[in-house]
């Protein structure tokens, strides 16, 4: 027999593992997830194809974070947060009315 959590219970539980690795992966930053700073200089002699590859290469690392995993440790606890909150809230309003 085995021991299933009650559907109460699972988005909370659900939710506390969401927490749980999104703070453990926003602390554990592993420097192979470290994007290169972007050098000082910008005298750049290329043209064309080349010119066009770096300047969108430049453009999207300027949206990328410094760290893939603090970007994805932060999502994790957002997701988490946002699943207990729902569950919790769940409590308050009418049992024909809750989502979980």
């Amino acid at each position: 027999m085995s021991t299933q959590p009650s559907p109460t219970t699972a988005p909370i539980l659900a939710g506390l593992a969401l927490l749980g690795a999104g703070l453990l992966l926003r602390r554990w930053q592993p420097s192979a997830l470290n994007l290169p700073d972007r050098p000082d200089k910008d005298d750049h002699k290329d043209k064309g194809v080349a010119k066009a590859a770096r300047k969108s290469r430049d453009g999207v690392a300027t949206v990328l974070p410094k760290n893939m995993t603090g970007s994805i440790g932060r999502s994790l606890i957002i997701m988490g947060a946002g699943l207990i909150m729902v569950r919790a809230l769940d409590e308050l309003v009418e049992d024909d009315d809750a989502l979980f």
